[in-house]
């Protein structure tokens, strides 16, 4: 037999419907056991509202469906209108024998809409609205695993609202604000992230059950804090610190499930109260929550004097505490997403700069540069390159002292060698609580070096892991490029020095007179204020000049050189115009070294 629900109460029904749909961007319809539909359903878009428009022309639409599945214990997640399309379906039981179902959907995961698409084209290519279905298909966003997890457990908070309203909770004293204030919070989702204290000097001012409320989370040790605290007594619980399992804050931790305490006082676990100059307590409940990173949360409400209207507070604190719950993720994955979005900016940066180095000096400064820049702010860091230059390790670093530093660089030194190294980044932890993310350089199969960065807590080494794992690929890719230059640097050389010995035997005179324009070309580049590297290029050409250009372009070296001898090759075909062609200033310099040596060489032999 069908439960008659009041008017009122199907109206605050809607009211919480209306707003967790605006919070999750879901339709949300709510059913009986027969598929009918007894509260106005949610539509938050032409989508939905189409959708739902059309299932209004079928029979029982909803029927079908739960008469296939029979009777769930649990929610469950169908795609069974277009593949792709999900939406979940949660079983509610108020306790007097009836069963009611909470639908809501429908979402797509990230990567699955171009799968979705042609199939729904082919299945609802003769629907009316269709091209209105598709317009708006397209525009509907994928949900990473991330939000999925969150609209999910919006809707399973929904699904617990609507269960106790449905128990006939809604006549007590104490519900009638479950509406109101779960509303009035998650309006404030929906503009911005809740202030915890700010929610629990809320609950403290209300005509709730509690005299204190806090709000404790799990640290990086395992330890929980209590961070946010008002109503009575509130300044002395700031900052108290207990361990799960110990007293009765420390058991609350342990389960899912919340945990409540009546008279206490007379409990020796009731002495963290006592510690912290606070009476001992008449009653406490605890509720668990989840937030950023799986760490642990709970939620305290704590009386000093009795109150028989406790109970009736229940599911409005669990409720709070979920939110809260929400709002902390919600919010640190979010500001998580714009830290990696800087970070993706500053990797790009150095996809561009890395390959561009030249020095092993100048690949440790870039990389300095480019980790000091990252959102996560390291400290210190450290770039190590083994048996490079001179045979020697060297480093270069940032943010370490001196006897640390050498300290740190010696340890490395007996940890890593060419013959002992590991090939994935490892993280060390450091005294002064750091923990050092240590990733190998390796080049060619060979172990070059490390990229050491600093992080103050673990966890913040774990999530920047795959970020400085990427840098350090760079770092190796730059050290092959690197190395690749220097074998190329070195055949080149060995490359002149044949052709110069060559010259020396068959035409000493041309090699003498080819030695003293090097000469002359790097002094006058280094007079008129050209690089180090641009003079000694001007060096090799004037030491190149001799030779055949057709010659030298078969072997691939000296590219550069090779160019300039050019352009000063056409210059000498338009001696006699008055219009000569436009040279670059190295091969204007080149062509003046050259022509006065030769003039020099002229005079001699008059």
């Amino acid at each position: 037999m069908a439960t008659v629900l009041p008017d009122s109460l199907i109206e605050e029904m809607e009211q919480v419907q209306e707003t967790f749909g605006k919070a999750t961007g879901q339709a949300i319809v709510l059913t009986d056991q027969e598929g009918n539909v007894f509260t106005r359903p949610v539509a938050t878009g032409a989508f939905y509202e189409i959708i739902l428009t059309s299932l209004q022309d079928l029979d029982h639409p909803f029927k079908p469906t739960l008469r296939r599945l029979g009777s769930l214990s649990h929610p469950v997640i169908l795609e069974e209108w277009i593949a792709g399309l999900k939406y979940v379906i949660i079983p509610l039981f108020p306790g007097y024998g009836q069963t009611y179902y909470l639908w809501a959907g429908v979402y797509m995961e990230e990567g699955t809409k171009a799968l979705i698409m042609p199939v729904f084209e082919a299945k609802m290519k003769n629907h009316p609205a269709f091209a209105q279905l598709k317009k708006e298909l397209l525009a509907q966003p994928e949900l990473s695993l991330e939000q999925v997890a969150e609209v999910r457990e919006k809707i399973a908070v929904l699904g617990r609202i609507l269960c106790k309203l449905l128990s006939g909770c809604a006549a007590t004293s104490g519900v009638p604000r479950i509406g109101e204030m779960t509303s009035r919070l998650l309006t404030g989702l929906e503009k911005d992230y809740l202030k915890v204290q700010e929610v629990l000097q809320q609950l403290a001012a209300s005509s709730s059950a509690g005299d204190l409320y806090a709000f404790a989370k799990e640290n990086e040790d395992g330890r929980f804090q209590v961070d946010y605290a008002a109503g009575k007594g509130a300044p002395l619980l700031l900052n108290a610190v207990f361990q799960q399992g110990d007293g009765y804050l420390g058991q609350a931790v342990l389960g899912k499930e919340p945990r409540h305490w009546r008279t206490p006082a007379q409990d020796p676990r009731s002495l963290f109260f006592t510690k912290c100059g606070l009476p001992q307590p008449e009653y406490l409940s605890c509720y668990p929550a989840l937030i950023y990173g799986g760490r642990r949360a709970l939620l305290l409400a704590v009386g000093f004097s009795k109150n028989e209207q406790v109970q009736s507070y229940d599911l409005e604190e669990q409720l709070v505490a979920s939110l809260v719950g929400l709002s902390d993720r919600g919010e640190k994955l979010m500001r998580r997403e714009e830290l990696r979005k800087e970070g993706t900016l500053r990797l790009k940066e150095a996809v561009r700069q890395l390959p561009q180095v030249t020095t092993y000096k100048e690949l440790g400064s870039v990389l300095l540069d480019t980790l000091m820049s990252m959102p996560f702010s390291p400290s210190p860091v450290l770039v190590f390159f083994m048996n490079q230059e001179d045979a020697e390790s060297t480093y270069y670093s940032r943010g370490w002292t001196g006897a640390e530093e050498q300290l740190y660089v010696k340890d490395l030194e007996e940890r890593y060698s060419p013959q002992a190294f590991l090939s994935a980044s490892i993280i060390n932890e450091a005294a002064g609580e750091r923990y050092l993310l240590e990733c190998p350089l390796i080049a060619e199969n060979a172990f070059k070096g490390i990229l050491s960065v600093g992080f103050r807590q673990q966890s913040e080494a774990e999530e920047w892991r795959a970020f400085t794992e990427c840098i350090a690929t760079l770092a190796a890719t730059a050290i092959r490029l690197l190395e690749k230059d220097s074998r190329y640097t070195k055949h080149a050389g060995v490359f002149l020095d044949n052709l110069r010995n060559l010259l020396q035997d068959t035409y000493p005179g041309l090699h003498r007179v080819s030695q003293e324009a090097s000469g002359l070309a790097y002094d006058f580049g280094r007079y008129l204020g050209l690089p180090e590297s641009d003079s000694e290029r001007l060096t090799r050409s004037c030491l190149l000049a001799p030779f055949q250009l057709e010659l030298l372009d078969e072997y691939d070296f000296f590219t550069e050189e090779i160019l300039l001898l050019k352009q000063v090759d056409r210059l000498s075909a338009f001696y006699f115009d008055i219009e000569k062609p436009l040279l670059s200033f190295g091969a204007q310099v080149l062509a003046l070294v050259l022509q006065h040596t030769g003039e020099r060489e002229q005079g001699r032999r008059r």
